[in-house]
């Protein structure tokens, strides 16, 4: 029999002892705990920063109705579509590197080409992606065969995308995948497209998409408890259940995944996005590090097809009401509502996760208010020590040179200091195309048998793993 959780005070009672909260409010509690009644929420976990800081960090029920497990800070939940802007995020990253343009078109890194049917012409680009202006739709009746009901997905993401995107994938439909539109002159929401950008990433940077966000992003952020797949977790433990709410009672969901993941898998918890929300008001940077150039930050909160859509950022969204604008996005899954918000005007972002599918805006606007009103401490975000400093990473980049690009039979690597470690040379689908092995710099790589296009040139030693582009031009 399924338990029924829906006693405020029982709710609060139960989360008391895991909270830590800096400006604990008996009456907001109760407020939060009211609304989740009345949405049927049978767990809920807040957290708002301020002033490069926690000033606010609640939850409330349960991960799991069945289990009676507590809904706690730490407790990671699916964060639907919110998962999109740190898809979006690994793109603007390889646009800060240097390694591609946002108006490229992305037929020049994909292993099969992608067009909009009767507007072949017409190129799809990143900013395209990251705009939901590509023309791409969202084909349910094929995205549904993409889950997995009990656990991780079983097709990878690469299998995924040449199913829906390839003329000759099980998947594909002229019709059905894409609107008859030409691309970059409508606005389509579009889940797909968002799936697309990872694989772009994964077949660009040579790696999983998956482990590109951990050590991009995640380790740099210090989101310890924050990952793509549920094989990851050391314990599924910690990850809260979807939930349904059928005959006034609460029924967990299993845990589900789904093969187009960058669009909506990623799991996290409250005071893993407190620490990315607290970078990204400090304009990129926490505990010393930083995840991208603050100037390519600003460009996804800047609204970048006016005519089309005002409110579009790069995958960021501006809400505006009065005087308030709020930049972010919201997710929904089965079992799942999510929400993620940035006020830069008050320096301050809110995130709100819980386990049921209806509407957290009202637990919003009791934490925005409530919000408003706090002042930070002056504490600062607690210490990350496995990052790399912002200055280091500039001068790692910055430090290495690869010319002439574009080359024609070898190419000159240079690094200011001394400098060892592994290169790998892969092609713009994503194959490794030459192991080089150990190199010690200053040194040439000749290029021979290597056909003329686009390369990315890995470079890792342990300690420092960056990438550069190459053209090789044999005309």
């Amino acid at each position: 029999m399924k338990k029924s959780i829906l006693v405020p005070a029982l709710l609060i009672t139960c989360l008391g002892i895991y909270a830590q909260n800096p400006n604990p409010s008996a009456a907001i509690d109760s407020e939060i705990t009211a609304i989740m009644g009345q949405q049927h929420f049978a767990g809920t976990s807040t957290v708002i920063v301020k002033g490069g800081e926690i000033v606010w960090l609640q939850s409330y029920g349960f991960a799991n109705s069945d289990l009676g497990t507590p809904f706690t800070d730490t407790t990671s939940l699916m964060l639907a579509s919110v998962s999109k802007i740190f898809t979006g995020t690994t793109i603007m990253q390889l646009y800060d590197d240097g390694l591609i343009n946002l108006d490229d078109n992305i037929n020049a890194y994909l292993p099969f080409e992608i067009n909009i049917p009767g507007f072949e012409n017409t190129p799809i680009t990143f900013k395209m992606l990251l705009t939901h202006t590509s023309s791409i739709k969202d084909n349910w009746e094929a995205m549904d065969g993409y889950y997995n009901d009990n656990g991780d997905p079983t097709i990878s993401l690469a299998d995924c995308m040449e199913r829906y995107f390839s003329t000759t994938g099980a998947d594909y439909s002229a019709g059905n995948n894409f609107l008859d539109k030409q691309p970059g002159t409508v606005h389509e929401y579009s889940n797909i497209a968002t799936a697309l950008e990872g694989y772009l990433v994964e077949v660009i940077s040579g790696m999983p998409f998956n482990e590109y966000c951990q050590q991009n992003i995640f380790d740099q952020l210090c989101m310890d408890n924050t990952h793509w797949f549920l094989s990851e977790y050391p314990n599924i433990n910690t990850i809260a259940s979807p939930h349904d709410y059928f005959n006034s009672q609460y029924e967990p969901i299993p845990h589900y995944g789904f093969a187009d993941y960058p669009d909506g898998m990623l799991r996290s918890n409250s005071k893993d996005l407190a620490n990315y929300m607290i970078a990204v008001l400090q304009g990129s940077t926490f505990a010393n590090g930083s995840f991208i150039s603050a100037n390519v930050l600003d460009e996804m909160f800047t609204p970048q097809i006016p005519g089309i859509e005002p409110e579009q950022g790069y995958q960021f969204f501006n809400y505006i009401s009065g005087n308030i604008s709020l930049w972010g996005h919201e997710g929904g899954e089965q079992g799942i509502s999510t929400q993620l918000y940035f006020d830069f005007n008050n320096d301050m972002g809110i995130a709100i996760l819980a386990n049921g599918e209806n509407d957290g805006s009202e637990i919003f606007d009791v934490l925005y208010e409530y919000g408003i009103g706090l002042s930070p401490s002056g504490i600062g975000a607690p210490p990350c020590s496995h990052i790399v400093s912002t200055i280091d990473k500039a001068a790692n980049l910055s430090s290495f040179n690869i010319y002439p690009n574009p080359a024609t039979g070898h190419v000159r690597l240079s690094y200011d200091g001394a400098f060892s470690g592994e290169l790998q040379i892969y092609d713009s689908a994503g194959k490794m195309a030459r192991n080089i092995g150990r190199i010690y710099l200053p040194t040439d790589i000749p290029l021979n048998g290597l056909a003329g296009g686009l390369y990315i040139f890995k470079f890792k030693n342990g300690q420092v793993n960056f990438n550069k582009k190459l053209v090789i031009n044999n005309d």
